[in-house]
């Protein structure tokens, strides 16, 4: 819903006779303005009240105060359950909009809630007419007493129309130079996510430290939207180095997630293409399933979020689900934004005892995060990674919550050749092999991950920078004969995971697995106790 729309329906709810209407927001001044404006088109005063100022009427373009100013909660009600008119203020055919009354709402303020009832009985019953109230305040409070009698409208956060005016504000605020101020969709697209006080500091800021207002501003607006992660607690930013081209292998992944990287324009849009919905990552830990989510929020220039599971539960009843629709609602506010959950089996690990252990939280919030998958109509990106399959949850892999399923497998001799590459050019010391001795390296690093190869070549460096010489083919081919890599251990959960993955899930690499070398299990040397250990 836009600011257009949102006045729309404010006014339609104000002609049908809506006693109490209650608006959520921090954004008192764009409130007041729906307000005003909702006002002006159906010929009504208004009256607004706070606790610091009392009652006050707007006359367009200002306040004026009343002899008697009603400063007190209880004031203001009896003066709105009081029909007869006095000089001053007619109820008749007015608005009274009251700001942060939220805390005479509680549940002990028994004759604050008392008069709003009788308040709104008087509406209903035509005793009262042409009188409505809005309450405006920060977050949802309402008693149960009378919320059959109210109205509850959320404010949405500024949209386009609105942040160009923020940024006309900050150009006339600083005196910006025509040529210095360049309003473009992609810069007011990066505001979008923040309140009207938020995005007002950002323009703020940039108009005060560059003097100007351009796209080469976008990374400080940016910044700004890290202010609303941090207070939030449920997510992470992170601004990731990492590319497409820092991946080795994995062609079919890449190749399927470059294929998407325009589906968040307004050409794809008008071409008829739907956003994205997500992707599941599975494999073995490791393997660059985490390195993808990191590159493809660099490849595409979205915000990367990362859902921490660990910080979504809480010891509360109902707190782990209400920070689940927190964490969701605000990767809404800044989409378009890649929301990425890591090793999400590890989030949902009380499933299998939901029941008893823990009361159903963990099946609830799987619950929430699974329809807003289905559901959501806001550019959100999700990318989920897993490395046990045997403990997702079968909903979670049903076609539609995500666009596709991808198993990452070990690389094969192509992809660690490419691995091996990426890691000694990022370090310069890439032109100091021969591709043959490269190919070498790959060849007896069989079995090995992308991160077991690059822990390989930062022990190497270890090595040479100990023996005093340059790094060189000896010391990364005794670094790898030294690491015993995770498919020795878990010989066969990758089995049988790849029996899994066959026609369930699309291989992140057009290549081949190549088989595994157990023989290089039984060679493993054991504990002296394990070897007289008759029963080991």
């Amino acid at each position: 819903m836009n600011s257009t729309n949102f006045s729309a329906q404010l006014k339609l709810n104000i002609q049908a006779g809506a006693p109490i209407i209650q608006i959520i927001s921090h954004e008192t001044l764009r409130i007041r303005a729906a307000t005003f404006k909702v006002a002006s088109e159906l010929d009504t005063s208004v009256y607004i009240w706070d606790r610091t100022n009392g009652l006050r009427k707007y006359i367009d373009p200002s306040f004026e105060a009343l002899s008697n100013d009603y400063k007190q909660p209880h004031e203001i009600l009896e003066l709105l359950n009081n029909n007869d008119d006095d000089d001053e203020i007619s109820l008749k055919g007015s608005i009274f909009l009251i700001e942060d009354f939220h805390p005479n709402l509680q549940e002990h303020e028994h004759q604050q809630i008392s008069r709003l009832r009788n308040f709104a009985t008087s509406v209903s019953t035509g005793v009262l007419t042409g009188c409505t109230i809005i309450l405006s305040q920060p977050y949802p409070l309402l008693p149960a007493e009378f919320e059959k009698e109210v109205q509850v409208m959320m404010m949405p956060l500024p949209d386009i129309h609105d942040l160009e005016k923020l940024a006309q504000q900050a150009k006339q605020r600083f005196k910006l130079d025509e040529r210095d101020f360049a309003p473009t969709q992609q810069l007011l697209e990066a505001a979008l996510g923040l309140s009207t006080s938020e995005a007002q500091l950002a323009f703020a800021k940039a108009a005060c430290e560059k003097q100007r207002l351009t796209d080469a501003e976008i990374p400080l607006i940016v910044s700004q939207k890290e202010q609303v992660i941090r207070k939030s607690g449920h997510l992470e930013y992170f601004h990731p180095k990492a590319t497409l081209d820092d991946i080795g292998g994995l062609n079919n992944l890449k190749s399927w997630l470059n294929r998407r990287k325009q589906s968040f324009s307004e050409d794809a849009k008008n071409y008829g293409l739907e956003t994205p919905r997500g992707v599941l990552l599975l494999g073995l830990p490791g393997t660059g399933k985490s390195l993808a989510a990191k590159a493809v929020a660099n490849a595409w220039q979205l915000p990367l979020l990362r859902l921490d599971m660990g910080k979504i539960y809480g010891g509360i009843v109902g707190q782990s689900e209400e920070n689940m629709r927190q964490a969701l609602q605000l990767s809404e506010t800044l989409s378009p934004s890649i929301l990425w959950v890591d090793e999400i089996e590890k989030g949902l690990s009380g499933m299998q005892s939901s029941g008893s252990s823990d009361g159903g939280t963990t099946a609830r919030v799987l619950g929430s995060f699974l329809t807003w998958m289905q559901e959501k109509e806001k550019p959100v990106f999700v990318v989920a990674t897993a490395n046990n399959i045997a403990q997702l949850p079968p909903e979670l892999l049903r076609k539609g919550r995500v666009d596709e399923i991808f198993f990452v497998d070990l690389p094969v001799v192509l992809d660690r050749i490419e691995i091996l590459n990426i890691h000694l050019k990022n370090r310069d010391r890439l032109d100091d092999f021969a591709q043959s001795e490269i190919q070498e390296l790959a060849t007896i690093s069989q079995g090995f991950t992308g991160a077991e190869l690059e822990e390989a070549v930062k022990e190497a460096m270890f090595l040479s920078f100990d023996a005093g010489r340059p790094l060189a083919f000896e010391h990364l081919k005794t670094a790898i004969q030294n690491t015993s890599p995770l498919s020795l251990t878990m010989h066969e959960i990758i089995d049988n995971t790849r029996k899994w993955a066959k026609g369930r899930a699309v291989p992140a690499s057009s290549e081949k697995p190549e088989p595994l070398d157990d023989k290089k299990q039984s060679s493993q040397v054991r504990l002296k106790q394990e070897g007289e250990n008759p029963f080991l």
